[in-house]
């Protein structure tokens, strides 16, 4: 197992862990692509006020009529109770607590939306991609990634699951000035991370941890064949899924009688067929 699946593995978790932070603000970032009537379910909530989009008044400005959704809650409330199934719904969000000013948390929100790669220079970071976020949370500057947040909470992966990991800023922090800490610089270790939490989260979406039909130990193996597979061109979800129940059992790049059918020239649904048997 990778260290940093292991790392997300034991992160604490808890299942509404948002009911304990009475003294802080509570807000919810919503992935409007993965939820395109995000808004209008939420504006069907009695309560709902202050929704904003994450895009206003930034680089991606033009991009706003898909912006992220940023919103207060009121834990217990209609609103919350709608942002929450939004946000479990398609791994499309994440909540966060903060003790600043609204408005601190907001701009706060909004620098994030702009992560610096050696390789490809500035880009749009999807960080409220709970895949996403757990990766950062592992591997970058905790200062430059919370800001004045205190914790974020992200989602768990099967609706059969209630646990959501709690990420808390470490109590000690090094201080550095805005201007030096925007953009987020993306570490090479942030990629390789995200590359397990993703996994994580697409296998964990089919065979729910609570059903315990899957172990964690197993998650490892699964991983190295679904990254052969996609390897060997075999990459469309509808495909995998039908390989998902064989992928625990060994590593496929041992046994000569599947790397000659992965190996070959034929169809990726052939493929998917033979391997089936």
């Amino acid at each position: 197992m990778s260290a940093w699946l292991d790392l997300f593995l034991n992160q604490p978790s808890a299942a509404e862990p948002w009911s304990k932070t009475a003294s802080r603000s509570l807000y919810c970032i919503i992935d409007s692509v993965r939820q395109p009537r995000a808004v209008e379910q939420l504006y069907q909530q009695d309560g709902i006020s202050g929704v904003e989009r994450l895009f206003r008044n930034t680089p991606f400005a033009e991009m706003n009529d898909v912006s992220p959704l940023w919103l207060p809650l009121k834990p217990g409330s209609p609103v919350a109770s709608k942002a929450i199934e939004l946000c479990l719904n398609n791994r499309s969000g994440l909540l966060l607590t903060c003790s600043a000013t609204p408005e601190a948390a907001f701009l706060h929100a909004q620098r994030l939306l702009q992560m610096n790669c050696r390789r490809h220079g500035d880009a749009l970071a999807r960080y409220y991609d709970p895949a996403f976020w757990s990766a950062l949370a592992l591997t970058s500057s905790a200062q430059r990634l919370y800001g004045p947040w205190e914790s974020v909470f992200t989602p768990p992966a099967h609706p059969c699951d209630r646990a959501w990991r709690i990420w808390d800023k470490p109590s000690k922090t090094i201080e550095v000035s805005e201007d030096d800490a925007y953009p987020l610089q993306l570490e090479s270790s942030t990629l390789t991370a995200a590359e397990d939490t993703r996994w994580w989260y697409w296998v964990r979406a089919r065979e729910a941890e609570s059903a315990s039909k899957l172990r964690d130990e197993q998650l490892s193996t699964v991983f190295d064949n679904l990254n052969l597979l996609v390897e060997k061109g075999i990459d469309e979800g509808r495909h995998l899924e039908r390989l998902l129940p064989r992928l625990s059992q060994y590593p496929w790049q041992e046994r000569p009688e599947i790397m000659s059918v992965l190996s070959s020239n034929l169809p990726a649904f052939e493929k998917i067929q033979r391997l089936e048997v």
